[in-house]
């Protein structure tokens, strides 16, 4: 009898063990996709007139971060926003190679890129970082001037913004200004680290 009862109960003690370990293991889940559009509608004029502002979106969610980008023509001028929001209770820190805590992108239908917002700049070659404080955002904005976005305005597509040494990119169409009755919001989520235009 005492033969039987102990590996019994040896295999009822491992099984209650293994049934605790499972049921306090937390489990985990991630969702990756790309090219994610998305399309909001605006308000627009119902006599179907040209409208002075066209405006496209694109927004990324991961974790407790936030990361938003919004393009808007206007009066002939490109205005770029990427708005990133913190709504943990810990700092987000990104430690950057360089000065550069940011950047924007037009690119054409092939990927190239026909214009930079870092083109010209020169950042400090120091190891940095930039932090957003929790339950906050931060702002980072550029503007093409009229000039010089007229000369790659047909041929640029896709708008780009990333914060430098992560692997997000949101990307959304750049917004045209049309003749039509109604206006849309468009936008694309772009996620990983490879080569996304060419250089």
């Amino acid at each position: 009898m005492c033969k039987h009862f102990l590996p019994t109960c040896l295999f009822a003690v491992v099984c209650v063990l293994a049934a605790c370990c499972l049921w306090t293991v937390p489990t985990a889940e991630a969702r990756l996709g790309t090219g994610i559009g998305v399309t909001l509608p605006m308000g627009g004029s119902s006599n179907g007139s040209t409208t002075d502002t066209a405006e496209s979106y694109a927004a990324l969610t991961e974790g407790q971060i936030i990361q938003e980008l919004t393009v808007r023509e206007r009066g002939g001028r490109l205005y770029l926003t990427l708005k990133v929001t913190n709504n943990g209770d810990a700092p987000y820190t990104i430690a950057h190679r360089d000065g550069q805590c940011y950047d924007f992108a037009l690119l054409d239908d092939n990927g190239k890129a026909l214009w930079h917002w870092s083109d010209g700049m020169a950042f400090t070659q120091a190891l940095t970082s930039s932090s957003v404080a929790p339950h906050k955002s931060e702002v980072y904005q550029a503007e093409i001037a009229g000039k010089d976005y007229r000369k790659i305005k047909d041929d640029a597509v896709l708008v780009t913004a990333w914060l430098t040494d992560t692997p997000q990119r949101l990307s959304t169409r750049l917004p045209r200004i049309t003749r039509n009755s109604s206006a849309a919001v468009f936008g694309t989520i772009i996620i990983g680290n490879g080569p996304w235009y060419d250089d």
